[in-house]
């Protein structure tokens, strides 16, 4: 009977052990596939990051290109403002000199006036007295 006991232990400790092995393989084989997706994944990650460490340089470049174009068109913008003031007050100089050339005029064509009303006064005094 102690045999038959122990015998009965040995295979229930082989059928354990078996199991054991079993899930043991089953396990390894299991790690072994996540293994290989981790992989994988991994790979996918590191292009992944690749292709956002270019776009993101893509982008900088692009921003710098903008804040450059942006400066220029700026400055730009300064210059014609500088130029049209420049020409604003220029013709503003321009009116001011032809308003005095004409008050001026205006002035020597009312003394002339004057003196012609005067030459025809005297030479209608010269006509009456003849």
């Amino acid at each position: 009977a102690r045999v038959e006991e122990l015998e009965e232990e040995l295979e229930a400790e082989r059928a354990a052990r078996a199991k054991v092995e079993k899930q043991r393989s089953d396990l390894a084989r299991e790690l072994e596939e996540i293994s290989e997706r981790l992989e994988e994944a991994g790979g996918a990650t590191a292009a992944q990051i690749e292709m956002n460490k270019k776009r993101e340089a893509e982008f900088q470049k692009l921003r710098r290109d903008l804040e450059e174009a942006t400066l220029q068109h700026e400055a730009t913008a300064a210059t014609l403002r500088k130029k049209q003031s420049d020409s604003v007050a220029e013709l503003g100089e321009q009116i001011d000199n032809l308003q005095r050339v004409k008050q001026k005029l205006e002035k020597e064509k009312s003394e002339l006036r004057l003196e012609l009303d005067d030459v025809i006064s005297s030479m209608e005094q010269i006509v009456k007295s003849k």
